[in-house]
């Protein structure tokens, strides 16, 4: 007979791959001598991501009178980061999208969520002088991976989960843990290495919660942090938001200021609402 944490393998087992077209994009973007002529060849193997690509840079250049056509055009108009975070989301739509009961989050709020710690860590990486911007902007977006999967199991379990952490003093972490043998934090990782992406990246999805597991890493600061202040700030923030433990130490490893975090999430913000208008998600994150 299966246990639960057997069940909730399974379900992650048949979740379909991630596009390796995306993946091999992110590789190419990270070489610094890679041509826009072979990045536009890999890119334009998947309909879906190419399309959704043009799709953003038309809406980009709405101020511009000629329209854009092709990938090249696109990466003209965007630029390499601009690029990069779009293709990456909008891979990314059809695992975080969908209405998620188990943790309330209507549809597309997840995708919100993840894209939006995904640009305030990438920002936070850049205040506190790290090289890990395009990396922390993925793993942002795949931070919450495995709520996609879980919500199914919490939606079940919501009692004594809910019990757990408002009579029990647990966070919302310890109480998946404790009621279904697993946490989302660790699916997502489980999750991101049968698709085979980096050992850092899946580190950080592993541990965006616990900044202790890897106290010296500025990378992993980078994202808790960016986690629970998109949190705090109320950017989609499901039945979890209130059950979260923020670690002071992050922010002091990054060696920031409450000044750079006002102004962080000030520009999350704006940046956010273009990244949902590039990609057309604005009616589904209202």
């Amino acid at each position: 007979m299966k246990t639960r944490v057997d069940q909730i393998l399974a379900c992650a087992a048949a979740l379909r791959p991630f596009p390796k077209v995306a993946q091999r994009a992110l590789a190419l973007l990270d070489d610094p001598l890679v041509s826009a002529g072979k990045l536009v060849e890999v890119v334009s193997l998947d309909a879906a991501v190419t399309a959704a690509v043009l799709k953003g840079a038309n809406s980009a250049s709405l101020a511009r009178t000629r329209q854009v056509n092709d990938l090249k055009q696109a990466l003209a108009l965007l630029g390499n980061a601009r690029f990069r975070e779009l293709v990456f989301a909008s891979a990314a739509v059809p695992f975080l999208s969908a209405r998620n009961a188990g943790y309330q989050l209507p549809a597309g709020e997840l995708w919100r969520h993840s894209v939006a710690t995904g640009l305030l860590a990438q920002q936070l990486a850049q205040l506190a002088k790290l090289d890990a911007g395009p990396m922390l902007f993925t793993a942002g977006l795949l931070h919450d991976l495995g709520k996609a999967v879980l919500g199914q199991f919490v939606e079940a379990g919501a009692n004594e989960i809910q019990s757990l952490v408002s009579g029990g003093g647990r966070s919302f972490l310890e109480a998946e843990l404790e009621v279904l043998g697993m946490h989302h934090a660790e699916l997502g990782a489980r999750i991101a290495e049968r698709w085979n992406f980096s050992p850092e990246l899946v580190e950080l999805i592993r541990f965006h919660h616990e900044p202790d597991a890897r106290p010296h890493s500025k990378p992993l600061a980078a994202l808790h942090v960016a986690n629970v202040l998109t949190q705090l700030s109320g950017v989609s923030t499901g039945i979890d938001g209130l059950g979260q433990r923020g670690h002071e130490e992050s922010v002091k490893l990054l060696g920031l200021t409450r000044k750079d975090l006002e102004a962080s999430l000030a520009d999350q913000y704006s940046r956010l609402l273009q990244a949902e208008t590039l990609l057309g998600m604005g009616s589904q994150a209202a």
